[in-house]
């Protein structure tokens, strides 16, 4: 498919943006990957952003559907949870015939409600006849890491508002007698500084996960591999194992396939706003690859302490991940400095990732 649309620009100039209409596939989330990886290798082809068309009338249906004929065939695989998958991908979600639900004001809050508890990330329109502005759809710069408010916002709508019960932050300068927003340190103390919020909607759901604190940049590395690449060697041993048998029973018939679902989490999508601290070595020296022209270490990164001056943005999709220093973002000196993580997905185990994303600190 990149080679095609390389070669469809070799030979048309005059091509500003490429849209590639999903219809029929389960999720989104292989085909973004791939120009999200073309991107990375600099090509012409740049991923900005994933959206989902729903149909307000028949959407909740849908999920039910989908994700009882999951159940049915007691399978995960490919089956079932079409619906909820599109909605996990996306960047935007264009809520469409909201006319067909007459007004009724606890349906259409009903399906905004559904929506989000699946995708609190992606932003959202409703519309009637598809009628939207092309500039909200177009050139959205959904993986853009200067797009860091968007997951402060997101974060923020994943947390229920009765959950807001108290803050104990003391450089907090918010007043929550007035407002429910939350800072970050609203519902923790000094016992218990991390916030695990899980909201699920069939067996597609959402976790929020929260620290104060600074994060090691290897530790993060290895623990999104653990997530987006789970039992890799493993499959390999078996994989290997397999062919191996095969070519020796019968050398000229192709390798038996072998699936690779299983019964643990899917991840979908991971969103968050990070805090960089890098490592400090036995000599005193702060371990980073981010350096300057001049071959010294970037003023960013403050060399006594090791702790990066600017936010960072994590994304993934489907297999891929990236994270990204912002470069008009910053930590204020009189900031509580933390992370803010929102995991999209299938079975998510909660407990294990509030594990995994507490010890990449």
């Amino acid at each position: 498919l990149v080679e095609t649309l390389e070669s469809l620009l070799a030979k048309r100039t005059d091509l500003d943006y490429i849209i590639i209409e999903c219809s029929g596939m389960a999720d989104p989330g292989p085909v973004a990957s791939v120009f999200w990886l073309d991107d990375a290798l600099e090509s012409r082809l740049r991923l900005d952003g994933v959206v989902t068309l729903i149909d307000a009338k028949n959407i909740l249906h849908q999920l039910q559907s989908t994700s009882s004929t999951s159940s049915k065939h007691g399978g995960d695989g490919d089956g079932g949870d079409e619906a909820a998958r599109q909605i996990a991908y996306a960047d935007r979600i264009i809520v469409n015939k909201i006319d067909l639900l007459n007004g009724d004001s606890s349906t259409i809050q009903s399906v905004i409600d559904k929506i989000k508890d699946i995708n609190p990330t992606a932003s959202m329109r409703q519309t009637t006849f598809s009628n939207i502005d092309i500039d909200w759809v177009l050139d959205a710069n959904c993986f853009d890491a200067e797009r860091a408010k968007d997951v402060d916002v997101a974060f923020q709508q994943s947390v229920p508002s009765k959950a807001i019960i108290g803050c104990f932050n003391p450089k907090c300068t918010i007043d929550h007698s007035a407002s429910l927003e939350f800072c970050g340190l609203c519902e923790t103390d000094s016992s218990s500084p991390s916030v695990t919020l899980h909201q699920h909607t069939n067996t597609v759901g959402t976790i929020a996960l929260f620290n104060a604190g600074s994060i090691d940049l290897h530790k993060l590395n290895s623990w999104l591999a653990s997530l987006l690449w789970p039992n890799q060697d493993e499959m390999d041993k078996v994989l290997r194992a397999r062919l191996e048998e095969s070519l020796r029973k019968e050398p000229k018939n192709p390798p038996p396939k072998v699936s690779t679902e299983g019964d643990g989490s899917i991840i979908y999508r991971v969103k968050g706003v990070i805090s960089v601290q890098h490592s400090i070595d036995s000599t005193g020296n702060v371990v980073s690859n981010d350096f300057d022209e001049d071959g010294r270490l970037s003023s960013f990164i403050n060399e006594r302490d090791g702790l990066d001056k600017r936010r960072y943005i994590l994304q993934a999709v489907h297999d891929l991940w990236d994270v990204t220093a912002s470069t008009n973002l910053f930590w204020d000196p009189n900031d509580t400095r933390c992370c803010k993580i929102i995991v999209i997905g299938k079975r998510l185990d909660e407990k294990a990732l509030q594990e995994g994303f507490i010890n990449c600190f």
